[in-house]
């Protein structure tokens, strides 16, 4: 039986013209600098570069985090393949072949694709989705495995770890030898108390834990692939060669694109983030009404651009099919757990589209 996942979903969105509400591919264009950039480059940004990643872009991102109150050094940060080459990184870095690997459900779909083609044994973690999160748990579960991927905030729940926890994760790490990998693709997109800095990952211990983070989502550029680990120079040292191994530094014309758009127009890139948390807010208002108005009952959004549903339908896919024939297409949260014959009562849908498309799923659904 063909396996049915996000891409899949969001391809049938695409053949029948519906509006794609299951990928979370954002509905705005790059910010004008960053195509501007693009059209500056000498011919060296096509060559090969450093495997750490180019250093003007290493250079500019380490200012900015220090800007943030992080006492960071050029050594504590490479640059990725987006976020997923630094996950890969960090576990073929960190985790023996046949090793175990924690992950909690429900899980971004491509973790749980990684881990698998990578041929670990997956643990797997069960957080409630309307409840706090019992991290206790979390470093229980250090014992048995060899790294944690903790995605915060988390897709699609939108549960976040607090410092507190995050700074125990990491001691956890060291005294249980279990690698920490901290996906913070959505940082930028915390609802409930938002962070104004990074100055409280100064007390994170990173011997054993990587901080992972993104701009595929921040600056609406996934194709572009680039992302930056920060974690220890020994770390560093050998994630890049690993990198290197796989993408050979990534692409340098989106990594000196970046760098001098970084340099130059920051404040722009800083207040297109600032635009996108306006919109997604007002689609989440749009989206949480006209749902609700369909019969569906919203969970709390802390955290992230996704909502998760709760239905009354027979089967999670009974529930996204009655919404395909309204033109709308959402995720089963089933496919999101490892026992994806399960059905959970509920679905995913993203929120970061356009206002026009929220009002658009407003008129079909109401509300």
């Amino acid at each position: 039986m063909m396996t049915i996942g996000i891409r899949e979903l969001a391809e049938e969105a695409k053949r029948s013209g519906a509006i794609d509400l299951a990928q979370g591919i954002i509905q705005k264009d790059p910010p004008d600098s960053l195509y501007k950039a693009l059209t500056e480059l000498t011919p060296r940004s096509a060559l090969y570069n450093n495997k750490r990643g180019v250093m003007e872009l290493r250079q500019v991102l380490t200012e900015w985090l220090i800007e943030r109150k992080w006492k960071v050094r050029l050594d504590n940060l490479m640059i990725t393949s987006g976020a997923m080459g630094g996950i890969a990184t960090a576990l073929v870095n960190a985790v023996a072949p046949g090793g175990r690997v924690a992950l909690p459900e429900p899980f971004f779909f491509g973790d749980k694709l990684l881990l698998d083609e990578l041929k670990y044994k997956t643990s797997y973690l069960k957080p409630p989705l309307h409840e706090e999160v019992d991290w206790q748990l979390i470093q229980e579960a250090m014992k048995e495995n060899d790294a944690l991927i903790l995605t915060s905030p988390a897709n699609p729940t939108g549960h976040v770890a607090p410092f507190e926890t995050l700074k125990k994760l990491s001691e956890n790490a060291v005294t249980r030898n279990c690698f920490l990998i901290v996906d913070e693709t959505y940082r930028e997109f915390i609802w409930d108390n938002p962070p104004v800095n990074d100055e409280q990952y100064n007390g994170i211990n990173f011997e054993k834990t990587v901080a992972i983070r993104s701009f595929s989502k921040t600056l609406s550029i996934p194709g572009w692939r680039v992302g930056f680990a920060i974690t220890s120079p020994n770390n560093i040292e050998r994630m890049a060669t690993v990198h290197d191994s796989f993408y050979i530094g990534g692409s340098t014309i989106a990594q000196y694109a970046l760098a001098r758009s970084f340099s130059r127009t920051r404040d722009e890139l800083m207040s297109y983030v600032s635009n996108l948390r306006e919109t997604f807010l007002f689609n989440l208002d749009v989206l949480t009404r006209s749902f609700k108005a369909y019969g569906m009952e919203p969970l709390p959004v802390s955290a992230t651009y996704y909502m998760l549903l709760k239905h009354d339908e027979s089967s999670d896919m009974e529930a996204v099919k009655k919404l395909m024939k309204r033109g709308i297409v959402t995720t089963p949260l089933n496919i999101l757990y490892s026992d994806s014959e399960k059905d959970t009562g509920y679905i995913r849908i993203h929120f970061a589209v356009s206002k026009e498309t929220a009002e658009k799923v407003a008129d079909i659904l109401g509300g």
